[in-house]
């Protein structure tokens, strides 16, 4: 090959590597633009798919926070429907925050907040930081001894005696000596106030009422044996009227007869008074004469603020295991601080034991034959028959209405003073029989058996339990639970 044809050669290479390489740099700039093209599509695509998940994930957690802080409640089954309403309405409003509240009865309470397993202690009787202090062996809860323990009202309830919806028996109301006999005669053994030949029922010896001989320890009273209303048939006195005042009165002594009326056949009635609302005049004994249904005393078998009050305000044991004979002398302290019945020596068979107010409402109500007590709260809520019924109640030495003492062969003195012998029914309100029982009303009788509804913290509440009590303590929020649940706020005074 000649030297002019490998130059020509050399020439032809050299100009098709240019164009090469020409038509490469040609093509990059198409090739960039579609990786963009792709790059912008599959971002667009990625951050719509996000946006996406996160409007999902933001639609999904409505109605479902993710807690933060769980607020730990335990004690009274009494104060529990009021705290547990009190906690659903608080997380509406505060999705950070949780409220597990538990029920086991103000001794549980007392005992767990103490130990500091739980951050509020519920209790459903006044507390009082010296006792709470106390060694366990000394009836107390052990709490810490340094400075901080807090004590909050939230509201105020009462202990009703319940019988059974139906009230077959025709009890109309019920007196604090009365009601004695039959827990102590019910009692397995002889109670601290045993039931004696002098014992007396309705706020006077058994005059014109059928006083049977006493029957052995622990065989309970009969029906026909008590008396279903205010007072016996000989007695000169007050009645109460349908506002739950009184009118002074006399009824005339009778021996009784049947009752006519309808729903009363069984009550035996006096032939005289001004009446009460029942079929035919004044009510004397609860059930025919001769009836053998024996009434069965009803008691709470854990340790429950209920129970001390019934103890202290219904019953009207002292601290000394003695029985108050004044209004004015009831207190809180009933039998002891172990808050069983069992503290004032009244040991019932076990089958009338049962744990905390809604089993002790559930038993009273499907037996026509008993007779308990409960908080007020719980107990208005049930009516009719298979349920339990709330029996207006006179408490011991209780006064007049409006505080006038009463003259009378009928009445019974107590410090000067008579008894009372209408039973007050429970309201609730700023002029209800408890609300008006807390501040000692002059205008009507006062219902013996009131308690506060109290928080128990063993420093001031801070953070989330602070903003918790400040929700129960809200005036619009503390009247509205109150409501609904039946209870009485600590505004309404």
């Amino acid at each position: 090959m000649s030297a002019k044809t490998k130059r020509i050669e050399r020439s032809q290479r050299f100009r098709r590597a240019w164009r090469g390489q020409n038509r490469a740099k040609a093509v990059s700039p198409v090739v960039a633009t579609l990786i963009l093209i792709l790059i912008a599509v599959a971002a667009a695509a990625a951050l719509y798919l996000w946006l996406v998940a996160w409007q999902g994930n933001i639609t999904g957690g409505i109605g479902q926070p993710s807690a933060q802080y769980t607020v730990t409640i335990g004690g009274s089954t009494s104060v529990y429907p009021f705290s547990s309403l009190g906690a659903t309405w608080f997380e509406q409003n505060n999705s950070d925050v949780v409220v597990s509240d538990n029920q086991g009865g103000t001794g549980a309470g007392m005992l767990a907040v103490c130990s500091g397993n739980v951050e509020v202690g519920a209790a459903s009787t006044p507390e009082a930081t010296a006792v709470l202090q106390e060694p366990i062996s000394a009836g107390g809860y052990a709490c810490p001894t340094q400075p901080g323990l807090t004590i909050t009202t939230i509201a105020y309830d009462a202990v009703d005696v319940v019988i059974q919806g139906a009230n077959t028996h025709g009890l109309l109301s019920i007196n604090a000596d009365t009601l004695n006999d039959i827990y102590a005669q019910g009692s397995t053994t002889a109670p601290y106030v045993p039931v004696t030949a002098t014992s007396t029922m309705d706020g006077a010896p058994f005059s014109g009422v059928n006083m049977p001989a006493i029957p052995a320890q622990g065989t309970e009273f009969l029906w026909s044996n008590i008396p279903a209303a205010v007072q016996g048939a000989s007695f000169t006195g007050i009645i109460p009227a349908t506002d739950n005042s009184e009118v002074a009165t006399t009824v005339a002594p009778a021996a009784g007869v049947a009752c006519a009326g309808p729903g009363f056949t069984n009550d035996i009635c006096a032939t005289a008074g001004p009446g009460d609302g029942t079929p035919c005049g004044f009510t004397v004994c609860a059930g025919p004469l001769g009836t053998t249904a024996a009434i069965v005393p009803v008691e709470r078998s854990d340790a429950s603020g209920t129970t001390q009050t019934f103890e202290a305000k219904m019953l009207g044991y002292t601290a000394s295991n003695k029985i108050s004979t004044t209004f004015a002398g009831l207190g809180y302290s009933g039998c002891g601080s172990n808050n069983y019945l069992s503290d004032c020596g009244i040991i019932l068979p076990t089958s009338s034991q049962y744990n905390g107010n809604p089993a002790v409402l559930a038993a009273v109500g499907s037996n026509a034959n008993a007779i308990g007590y409960a908080s007020d709260g719980l107990a208005r809520t049930a009516t009719g028959v298979g349920s339990a019924g709330i029996i207006p109640f006179a408490g011991v030495g209780q006064v007049s209405a409006a505080g006038v003492p009463q003259s009378g062969s009928g009445f019974v003195q107590t410090s000067g003073a008579n008894f009372a012998y209408n039973g007050v029914a429970v309201t609730t309100g700023g002029s209800g029989t408890i609300a008006g029982g807390i501040l000692t009303s002059t205008t009507i009788n006062n219902y013996a058996g009131w308690r506060p509804f109290e928080f128990v913290t063993l420093q001031p509440p801070t953070g989330e339990v602070q903003r918790f009590f400040q929700f129960i303590e809200d005036p619009a929020n503390n009247a509205n639970l109150a409501t609904a649940t039946g209870e009485v706020s600590i505004y309404s005074l």
